[in-house]
């Protein structure tokens, strides 16, 4: 049987509930709902941690935090030959030496080892964007001050082909930002004049309002439409191509800065606000780390407001782009014959709790993220809807089985589709490399467990019952609801501890 195609339709910051297949009354998702109705639609995906950086690694690994080693935005994927390793310092020699292993196989290595053509556009983010032009990673703003920067061409994560966008809102149109950037520089000067490229607004600092505006770069040459464009183009040049392809495409939206194009925008400015999570119904104490982020996070209602609204419509423009891609694969003939993955890494407050954006503690609507998966036509039936709880660990070992490959014994993951999967419990690891606050959670098709290390503070959610997590079952807990928990604890550790691969030791020098 020939290989099928595969391409990964990956977002940045995105809700579970914020597609129309999801539930959603006012999402204007067509394209992306077209393939959930015609493929698989899981109600409990769940990613490994609530930053970029960590989830995608896991994404693309099949491991768990406590596997691949990126437990923090800044820390990247280990790869011997790509800035991981200073070839000039003795003890970065004597740290990395032969028993080290060259890599942590991603996707596109294990893909490509087995014929396929891989091909990544727009952001990946497995190394550090704002490291310093020493370290030499192809992902940094820093190398691509460098005008020849563009014609690198050694792999880079397995990815023969690639195209990459850094950063969110209008800093992806500086010169340093990527092919994006360079792009629009040449192009569009006359756009690339409008904005204030390589910069982003700092939510951490002042007003969240400073990073909600509507972008002047109108939709036909933002970055959401260039990937699709170049996604289509690609698919043109290998249409004959004997190799099957492995395609990633990484959206940087609708991560904040909240900032679509206003040509978009324009249609959701009175779109209907959800029932967001409301502080005053609160039931039971939460940990003092939580606590202290909706603090942190909160926002006025105004803003909040206003970046739901922007928001949707990135998402609208992102089912655009997924449409151009479609359509592409049906005018090709090639829709058949590939598997499509719709999925992001995390999600955001986004108006629960008056909070906005994300933080490395355990929330649901952090956690908790749309994936859909279309098969190729000759795969096996898949059911329509999963309600079996899945990890983003667990999307290559899928990929792999549906692809007749076999798995590696090191990964963590587990083929979804497989009998096996009935009762798997995903963990989310999702404290980052500050001090203090570490919180471990895990899930089960009904439960969130999450336990703080430092304070043993512990919370427990039912999610049949209380979707918003308003209400924590373990403050105060009875008889039952105490040996859930201690049930949990004990699961969450074992999987932690047996996640820890030695094989992969590797550190951060910097």
């Amino acid at each position: 049987m020939m290989k099928k195609n595969i391409i990964v339709l990956h977002t940045d910051q995105q809700r579970y509930d914020s597609l129309g297949c999801n539930g959603n009354l006012y999402g204007r998702t067509d394209n992306i709902d077209a393939l959930a109705e015609e493929g698989c639609r899981f109600t409990r995906h769940i990613s490994a941690n609530t930053a970029c950086m960590p989830s995608r690694a896991s994404l693309m690994t099949g491991l768990y935090v406590p596997g691949h080693g990126v437990s923090s935005n800044g820390i990247p994927l280990w790869r011997r030959d790509n800035g991981c390793e200073d070839p000039n310092n003795a003890i970065s020699r004597r740290l990395f030496g032969v028993d080290v292993r060259d890599r942590i196989p991603t996707m596109a290595d294990i893909f490509g080892d087995h014929g396929y053509d891989t091909a990544l556009f727009g952001k990946i983010h497995l190394q550090p964007h704002l490291a310093d032009k020493s370290y030499n990673f192809y992902e940094s703003c820093s190398v691509w001050e460098d005008e020849d920067i563009i014609h690198r061409d050694d792999p880079f994560y397995g990815f023969k082909t690639r195209k990459l966008i850094l950063g969110h809102g209008e800093a992806p149109c500086g010169y340093n930002r990527g092919h994006y950037g360079r792009w629009l520089q040449e192009n569009h000067p006359e756009y690339a004049a409008l904005v204030n490229p390589g910069e982003d607004a700092n939510t951490k600092e002042g007003s969240i309002r400073s990073d909600i505006y509507l972008s002047k770069i109108p939709s036909k040459v933002h970055h959401t439409m260039w990937l699709a464009d170049e996604a289509c183009d690609y698919l043109d040049k290998h249409q004959d191509s004997e190799k099957p392809t492995f395609m990633f495409v990484g959206f940087p939206d609708p991560h904040h800065p909240f900032s679509p194009p206003e040509d978009i925008a324009k249609d959701f400015l009175d779109l209907p606000l959800p029932d967001f999570a409301k502080l005053e119904d609160m039931e039971g104490d939460k940990p003092q780390a939580v606590m202290e982020t909706i603090q942190h996070f909160n926002a006025e209602k105004e803003d909040i407001h206003l970046a739901y609204r922007y928001t949707a419509a990135s998402i609208h423009l992102i089912d655009k782009a997924v449409g151009q891609i479609t359509r592409k694969l049906k005018e090709l003939h090639m829709y058949d014959d590939t598997i499509i993955v719709y999925t992001s890494d995390h999600g955001d407050f986004l108006g629960d709790l008056d909070m906005i954006c994300k933080y490395d503690t355990a929330f649901h609507n952090l956690l908790h993220l749309p994936f859909i998966i279309k098969p190729a036509k000759e795969h096996k039936p898949l059911p329509s809807v999963v309600e079996t709880s899945m990890s983003n660990a667990d999307v290559l070992p899928t990929l792999l089985a549906m692809s007749g490959i076999e798995k590696d014994s090191y990964i963590q993951g587990i083929d979804i589709f497989d009998e096996a999967a009935e009762g798997n419990m995903p963990m989310a690891t999702c404290y980052t490399a500050r001090e203090g606050y570490r919180n471990i959670s895990i899930y089960d098709d009904t439960y969130r467990y999450t336990y703080y290390i430092e304070t043993k503070e512990e919370e427990l959610y039912n999610h049949i019952a209380d979707p918003q997590e308003l209400k924590n079952l373990a403050t105060n807990p009875s008889d039952s609801i105490r040996k859930i928990c201690d049930d949990f604890k004990n699961t969450l550790f074992n999987k932690h501890i047996e996640s820890d691969l030695g094989i992969f030791n590797h550190y951060a020098l910097w």
